[in-house]
């Protein structure tokens, strides 16, 4: 007896590498995976069909229709084991102070885009490549695990756009391999609000927003025809989100205040402890947006912090990697 053999998303496997120009060049198999447990939601996807409502027939059906503008949005989320995906929405610079390297990002006025491989493993595998693809938006993300599973992960979700896509079945080599990195996680954060270390963390996030809107990239033209042309980013912003349990008014006050946090603002990543296998965010005129507490009746009182932040002082990550 014969039974099908079934995709499944355990075996998927999504690898990038940078493209020289948009949606041109990079060579996959010097590529990297792009994260552990990374998954792609594709549901939008769209030909953008035009309808031809009436060509003289007497009824009232559509009468056909036509392919219109092609749209390639993706959602693709992953945890990671570096911050290579940041060149993605920044511009990087690599240096070294011997075996360890230092990557310094800094604000970008242009897009990097990439090239994807979504592999859709089987005995014949359904292998998508898409080109011209850029991020949008991005947001790392934790939560405080409470017992087993994946959710003491740090996050990162992309929301990203593709220019065109192809399909075929041969699954790319990845001369680098598989990862072999432990992800971070969220017992490898600290958080330093006003010079001060903010210790009682329940979960978080940060957002990056490119101001980019595809529309602005859609052209009547016919070398584009169906497809965008160059992405055009626009008023970049950052914000967040912090949970924290709360002792006394302070987060109050920094809301309350109405000015920026005086002091030193800090986001860390620190996997080793050393320094020497981290991200470290320090931002600029950064403000409190919201920090009210509600009554909670069965538990702790905590609060959300809501934040902004104006610019970012620097982004500087440290690892073993020569060049991102």
């Amino acid at each position: 007896m014969v039974f099908n053999e079934w995709l499944i998303g355990k075996r998927e496997r999504m690898s990038w590498i940078a493209e020289t120009s948009y949606a041109t060049g990079g060579t996959m198999a010097d590529g990297e995976i792009v994260g552990l447990n990374c998954t792609i939601e594709a549901g939008d996807w769209s030909k953008g069909w035009q309808e031809k409502l009436t060509a003289g027939a007497d009824d009232r059906l559509v009468q056909g229709r036509v392919v219109g503008p092609q749209s390639l949005p993706f959602n693709m989320n992953f945890s990671p084991v570096n911050w290579l995906f940041l060149k993605y929405i920044f511009a990087v610079a690599n240096g070294t102070d011997d075996t360890v390297k230092t990557h310094t990002f800094t604000m970008r006025n242009t897009i990097q885009s990439f090239n994807l491989e979504w592999a859709k493993r089987a005995t014949t595998s359904h292998v998508l490549t898409t080109i011209g693809n850029f991020v949008k938006n991005a947001t790392i993300s934790f939560s405080k695990a409470s017992g087993e599973g994946t959710e003491g992960f740090i996050g990162v979700a992309l929301g990203c756009m593709a220019q065109d896509v192809s399909q075929g079945s041969t699954v790319t080599t990845i001369t680098a391999g598989n990862i072999s990195k432990e992800p971070f996680q969220y017992r490898m954060i600290k958080w330093t609000l006003g010079g001060t270390e903010i210790k009682e963390v329940n979960n978080g996030e940060i957002s990056f927003e490119a101001g980019i809107n595809d529309n602005d990239s859609r052209y009547c033209n016919t070398t584009y025809d169906d497809l965008l042309g160059e992405p055009i980013p626009i008023t970049f912003r950052i914000s967040g989100r912090f949970n924290v349990n709360i002792s006394d008014k302070t987060m109050f006050d920094h809301w309350n205040a109405g000015t920026v946090v005086s002091g030193t603002n800090t986001l860390l990543f620190d996997r080793d402890g050393t320094g020497d296998d981290q991200l470290l965010i320090t931002f600029g005129s950064f403000y409190v947006l919201g920090a009210v507490s509600s009554t909670n009746l069965e538990g702790v009182t905590n609060v959300d912090v809501v934040w902004s932040a104006d610019s970012i002082t620097s982004i500087v990550s440290r690892d073993d990697i020569s060049a991102y």
